[in-house]
């Protein structure tokens, strides 16, 4: 597919050059182009992934004037009342994974990953989400870029996605929803 001019680029606003290249290689002949743009913004403290994403990229626009692309992924614990949610980093480096492991002792280990990716240009901020229910894995497993890939065990799965080759967690990840969302809205818009 070919983009229109001037539409051609669009800045992913992160710090997190493991994301960028997961995204990157999610979009792989899409036609989307994706440049990195790490960037301080204030993050706003919420649980909510959708509205840190949208604040994010919100943010990142007024600075750029430019098409923006920001993203925010948070785990789900059912046991912690849906908590921490997009607060996760922030409770993964206070008591890290085998914390979370020791807290669910004995509790129900459902979790929903979830990711959104809002996206925001002269025309306005659009958000997209992806989830995908899993369990909290009993014990560390595999290697992580991401804080809690150690420990998230996807429905259907019985490794936790830091087990898991990079292509195949790429193929199922709430990630991968939300940029399947974003392309084919992205794309749709293109043709106009």
């Amino acid at each position: 597919m070919k983009l229109k001019r001037g539409r051609d680029e669009i800045i992913f606003v992160t710090k997190n050059k493991w994301k960028f290249e997961e995204v990157r290689e999610m979009l792989r002949g899409s036609g989307i182009r994706l440049v990195q743009r790490g960037m301080e913004l204030d993050e706003i403290q919420d649980k909510d992934v959708e509205k840190v994403a949208a604040r994010k990229a919100q943010d990142a626009y007024f600075i750029l004037n430019k098409p923006v692309l920001a993203e925010d992924t948070g785990l789900y614990i059912k046991a912690m009342n849906g908590y921490p949610g997009s607060l996760i980093r922030h409770f993964f480096y206070s008591i890290g994974p085998q914390g979370i492991i020791d807290f669910l002792k004995g509790n129900d280990r459902e979790a929903t990953a979830a990711t959104a990716l809002a996206y925001c240009d002269s025309e306005g901020l659009h958000s997209f989400t992806g989830e995908v229910s899993g369990t909290v894995s009993r014990q560390i497993k595999g290697t992580s870029r991401f804080d809690w890939d150690c420990i998230f065990v996807p429905e259907g799965h019985e490794e936790t996605y830091g087990e898991m080759k990079v292509s195949h967690k790429n193929n199922i990840s709430q990630r991968r929803k939300a940029l399947d969302g974003f392309v084919t809205w992205f794309c749709s818009r293109e043709k106009r």
